[in-house]
């Protein structure tokens, strides 16, 4: 999976793990945010599941706050941004 040097900056500097990041791809829940842009987070229960499950076969212990994750990925599946949801995301279903 590809991450702009954007997406890397913004995960080291908001303690996001690279691994944590592809999960959340992977396993989350996929919302449209407009010009072909998708925000990605393990919103539902069973995608929180889901991610909690992965990251526990891998041997990563969740820490407080990653229930809380969203990437931002483009139409050709590259990693945008990474960061903590705070507040209320307007978005639309996919």
């Amino acid at each position: 999976m590809e991450f702009t040097t954007h997406a890397i900056r913004r995960c080291n500097q908001r303690a996001i793990p690279r691994v944590l990041a592809e999960l959340i791809v992977k396993t989350g829940d996929e919302y449209k945010c407009g010009q072909s842009r998708r925000i990605i987070i393990a919103r539902s229960k069973n995608a929180h599941k889901e991610l909690v499950k992965e990251l526990q076969i891998i041997g990563i212990k969740i820490k407080y706050g990653w229930e809380n994750t969203y990437v931002v990925v483009d139409g050709t599946g590259t990693v945008i941004t990474a960061g903590h949801r705070t507040k209320r995301i307007k978005i639309m279903k996919y």
